[in-house]
């Protein structure tokens, strides 16, 4: 039997990340999982798939030493889909987690940043593709000749905060919805779904985000900030426009690019990097 740790209801997360982790897991595996909310529901499982161990409400069920013993106790391979950078100042307290998860003795794990990929010597990073069996809206055509920014912008980002300052400066097409959290996921991707640009700029890590995919997926061209140790992990970014520096985005480059459809979902980067193996 297969446990997951996924508490991946929309309405409470306010986005599809976790749900497509379990669309696809289940498409691939062709299995159905055992949800896991606490050391009893352990005991009829052979393997525990965590996915989002940083997510609080899932730190609350697997980050404690009698959790921990009995995943160690009964030998239960755990395998970890990380999202958030680990080694990251805005969030030193993710350092802690990572040190707990490693007291698991049969541990799996696939990380999202590509430092940390390297740090810890992964031959490829989380990807946060959608599902097959994702659903979103439907892509509507005239959209609007300008560049949106819609997500978070605090302390937590002092990088993403400048930059978005920077090119709101420049005088080109450019809204910014700062969203505290306070849209439905639906009327996230209805906002999205009216621009033809999606300015997508790096958070606290070093990785392609799950609004790269909603944006390929509703016919928008993700404006996708990137650092030069990331192309190498991410073979879909010339399907954007990618840039390092403000200054490198013009309205007449943009013009240049035309949407591109969604080709690629989580069941098939399982197949690429051949998960099963990890299961065995």
């Amino acid at each position: 039997m297969i446990g997951i740790i996924s508490q991946d209801s929309i309405g409470k997360v306010g986005h599809s990340l976790f749900l497509n982790f379990r669309l696809a897991l289940k498409n691939y595996l062709k299995l159905e999982f055992k949800n896991v909310s606490n050391i009893q529901d352990l005991e009829t499982v052979d393997l525990l798939i965590i996915v989002d161990e940083h997510y609080a409400p899932h730190v609350d069920i697997w980050k404690n030493d009698s959790f921990i013993n009995e995943l160690n106790s009964r030998k239960i391979k755990t395998v970890v889909f990380n999202f958030e950078r680990i080694h990251s100042k805005s969030f030193p307290w993710n350092v802690d987690h990572q040190k707990k998860l490693e007291t698991i003795n049969n541990l799996i794990q696939f990380v999202s940043d590509v430092e940390d990929a390297t740090l810890y010597n992964k031959p490829f990073v989380n990807k946060q593709y959608l599902s097959r069996d994702t659903t979103l809206i439907n892509p509507i055509k005239d959209k609007k000749e300008r560049i949106l920014f819609m997500g978070q912008i605090n302390n937590y980002y002092p990088t993403r905060k400048k930059i978005i300052t920077d090119l709101n400066a420049t005088g080109i097409p450019f809204d910014i919805i700062v969203t505290d959290r306070t849209y439905s996921y639906v009327n996230f991707l209805q906002k999205i779904n009216e621009y033809k640009y999606i300015f997508n700029p790096l958070g606290t890590g070093k990785f392609v985000n799950l609004r790269f995919y909603e944006a390929l997926k509703l016919g928008c061209i993700p404006i996708q900030q990137v650092t030069d140790n990331m192309v190498s992990w991410y073979n879909e970014l010339p399907r954007s426009f990618v840039f390092t520096n403000v200054d490198q985005i013009t309205f007449n480059l943009l013009q240049k690019f035309e949407p591109v459809s969604q080709e690629f979902y989580l069941e098939d980067y399982f197949e690429s990097i051949n998960l099963q193996t990890f299961f065995s």
